[in-house]
């Protein structure tokens, strides 16, 4: 009960400023600037503490003085803190969704909810380089006063890519996003183990044989949902829209396992895995070797969608669309990698 009493108070918050209006803020009323962190707890500079949700001597409120919500000051995003952990990627049902292996991710911020056709609308009218052949067509989706708080959607791999470098972020990339989504404790849906079908409309936006069984035919506004969030927070890593991911995919291989990983004796020809032996040839410092292969043709989508039945809404079932994609059922949202952790970890 606390924990939904605490995230309807963060819902109220930042519907507030949704129905405000989101953007290119920096006087966020979201933000806490006079909040004193530990000394190992260092915040780039244009995130803050959320104002009322920080706390260093209320375990509810931190990890390891890291606080459990921060806001990105450049577009009012909240972002919930994910701590550094060991995880089972994969074990699905599908061929590229096998063989299971335990990672470690090392901690980062993620993006409360998935971008919203306000958020990066404004981002377009802030930008006047976009790259090439990119085409506005989330314009198709949006109508201005009416989704505005409704995840983007048709947006390329490449425009998610700007998005995030944009407002100082990165796109997760499947271990963080599987992190976020269903922690440690090897869940299969962001709420647990169980499809909930009759439930379902409660937890996660996705196609029935009734219309409308959740209340929107299409899309969602981000912050429905609440009882269906992460062990983290985060809501709707399942259903709404599917999510890009920063990797390129590899059917054959679930994810390029790193030397920090737990060996499991699996092999590849006759070397082990690892980074000097499978083949990531450049170096790579922690907080960025969780990453997949270091070429390809299609980019990772994760998460399932309103379009999809909910078996395809499971936290390790995953897809690919080539960069340059616009995707009716496609959104993103963004992630703020941290330095590995030191002693205090």
């Amino acid at each position: 009960m606390q924990r939904i009493v605490r995230l309807t108070l963060i819902s109220a918050a930042v519907g507030m400023t949704l129905a405000g209006g989101l953007g290119c803020s920096h006087s966020s009323p979201l933000v806490d600037r006079t909040a004193v962190l530990p000394s190992h707890v260092i915040l780039p500079e244009g995130f803050y503490p959320l104002a009322g949700h920080y706390d260093p001597d209320n375990p509810e409120d931190q990890y390891n003085g890291w606080p459990r919500y921060i806001v990105s000051e450049r577009d009012n995003m909240v972002m919930a803190y994910v701590p550094t952990q060991t995880i089972t990627m994969g074990g699905g049902i599908a061929p590229d969704e096998v063989p299971s292996r335990q990672v470690v991710v090392s901690h980062f911020y993620m993006d409360l909810h998935e971008i919203t056709n306000g958020q990066f609308h404004k981002f377009r009218k802030a930008c006047t380089r976009h790259g090439p052949g990119d085409v506005d067509c989330y314009r198709d989706y949006w109508v201005r006063g009416l989704n505005d708080d409704h995840p983007v959607r048709a947006v390329s791999w490449l425009e998610a890519r700007y998005y995030s470098r944009w407002i100082h972020k990165v796109l997760p990339t499947e271990a963080q996003w599987e992190a976020a989504a269903r922690g440690d404790d090897r869940r299969i849906y962001p709420w647990g183990n169980e499809e909930q079908v009759e439930a379902a409309r409660y937890l996660c936006n996705h196609r029935t044989d009734r219309a409308n069984f959740d209340g929107y035919e299409y899309t969602a506004p981000v912050m429905n949902f609440a009882a269906g969030v992460s062990p983290y927070g985060v809501f709707q890593l399942s259903g709404n829209v599917a999510e890009w991911c920063a990797d390129w995919y590899d059917p054959g291989r679930y994810a390029y396992p790193s030397d920090e990983d737990l060996p499991t004796g699996l092999e590849r020809g006759a070397r082990a895995f690892g980074d000097e032996n499978y083949p990531n040839p450049i170096h790579k410092i922690l907080r960025e070797s969780r990453i997949g292969p270091l070429r390809g043709s299609e980019k990772v989508v994760r998460g399932g969608s309103f379009s999809e039945p909910i078996g395809r809404c499971r936290v390790d079932s995953r897809w690919a669309a080539g960069p340059h994609a616009h995707l009716n059922n496609v959104g993103f949202r963004c992630a703020l990698p941290l330095p590995p952790e030191g002693p205090q970890g």
